[in-house]
């Protein structure tokens, strides 16, 4: 009985949980840049081209600059070009460092970078990045909310409309509210993603196709899994939402950010960056996905 346990338990850290994924890793790097104080990214957007990025990190600083591909495209490194520490709304970057504390990465469609944070719950509005950003607030939480879960998987359609998931729910056995809003601070639930098992999302982004793409992250004390689904979107409604890849048990590090392009074969694919929370236990890494379809 007890050699039973254990190959069986053997088999569920070796294994996926699905054997068919749409999305398929196709390249993954560990990423060390010689930059002061660098880590605990959380936040990502990604040129059209798959060229360039932008990543925010738990520190407040936004790091840009080159994705690195080889011949087939597929993604082999990153340099950082730029390392700009933001201001929060009053002009500072105040201390401790959870009152800079930013999560989700969006581009507007004007140009301006959109930031979630979460330690002090709202959304940073920049129009230049070494300047003081506005602010819009977050959807109204229940009472029984959890006070230390913010809105993390942050996200804008094409129609310019905000997007954001909360980290947690009241119970374990409600679904994670889909937030929109399309100006001011009035915010629409407007779909429930289920639960699955300890999986909270923590990073979204809009693809080319016009569908929500939502990276879901669970920790069970000693390795993270990773899982990914898409909501579908028609007319720009959300009516269903599909299963696309969910990793072994430390398969990867802790990924939280997540950005959807098209590559030059019209395919899709996801980027995802790691938070390393600043431990040296941890890792910084990207891993990128096919979706296959």
């Amino acid at each position: 009985m007890r050699k039973c346990l254990a190959v069986s338990v053997a088999l569920l850290f070796a294994a996926p949980l699905y054997a068919t994924p749409l999305a398929v890793p196709v390249s993954e790097f560990e990423w060390s840049p010689d930059v002061e104080d660098f880590g605990g990214l959380s936040g990502l957007e990604v040129d059209k081209d798959g060229l360039g990025f932008a990543a925010v990190s738990d520190d407040g600083v936004l790091y840009s600059g080159a994705l690195l591909r080889d011949g087939a495209g597929d993604l082999i490194g990153a340099d950082i070009e730029r390392s700009q520490p933001l201001l929060i709304e009053d002009g500072t970057r105040p201390d401790p460092k959870r009152f800079r504390d930013m999560e989700g990465l969006a581009l507007l469609s004007d140009g301006q970078l959109a930031i979630s944070a979460e330690s002090r719950p709202r959304i940073l509005i920049y129009s230049d990045v070494s300047g003081t950003p506005s602010r819009r607030e977050l959807p109204k939480r229940g009472k029984r909310a959890p006070s230390n879960i913010g809105f993390e998987a942050f996200a804008v359609s094409q129609e310019g409309a905000l997007f954001l998931i909360p980290e947690g729910t009241n119970n374990i056995r409600t679904p994670f509210p889909i937030f929109r809003s399309s100006g001011n601070d009035d915010w629409t639930r407007i779909y429930g993603l289920p639960r699955v098992g300890g999986f909270r999302p923590v990073g979204a982004d809009f693809g080319p196709d016009g569908h929500l793409y939502v990276l879901t992250r669970s920790f069970i004390g000693f390795a993270f899994q990773t899982r990914i689904d898409r909501v579908i979107f028609v007319d720009g409604e959300p009516i269903r939402h599909q299963h696309l890849f969910t990793s072994s048990f430390g398969q990867f590090d802790n990924l939280e950010g997540l950005a959807v392009w098209q590559d030059a074969a019209g395919s899709l694919r996801l980027l995802a960056v790691s938070d390393d929370n600043f431990s040296g236990f941890q890792r910084t890494m990207m891993v990128e996905f096919l979706l296959q379809e």
